[in-house]
């Protein structure tokens, strides 16, 4: 029976992808800690906002800036819009090559 590590390495996999810290390193933290005045305040009468701990977000909020996660949830929820975008990307970057070729 071959062992954990000659596995991997007959795979190509790296260690610390298949260890639980890389589940936790990949988690999105908070750039600020709780309590720190943001001085984002819009509003002329009101407190200034405070962060919060991270738990205290919604959780949709991580994953805001993880555009695979995004086109995936899209896949799922709507196939169509997904493939719709999908044409305007893929016709967007032919635009940008036609022009890019025409100008040589």
């Amino acid at each position: 029976m071959l062992s954990i590590s000659s596995r991997m390495l007959r795979l190509r996999v790296p260690a610390r992808l298949l260890s639980s810290s890389a589940f936790t390193l990949n988690q999105a933290k908070s750039s600020v800690p709780a309590g720190t005045v943001l001085n984002l305040k819009i509003r002329k009468n009101g407190d200034e906002p405070v962060a919060l701990e991270d738990s205290e977000y919604p959780e949709w909020l991580w994953d805001t800036l993880d555009k695979e996660k995004l086109d995936a949830k899209l896949k799922e929820e709507n196939l169509m819009k997904w493939r719709k975008k999908q044409i305007n990307k893929a016709n967007t970057a032919k635009i940008k090559n036609n022009n890019f070729i025409s100008q040589m």
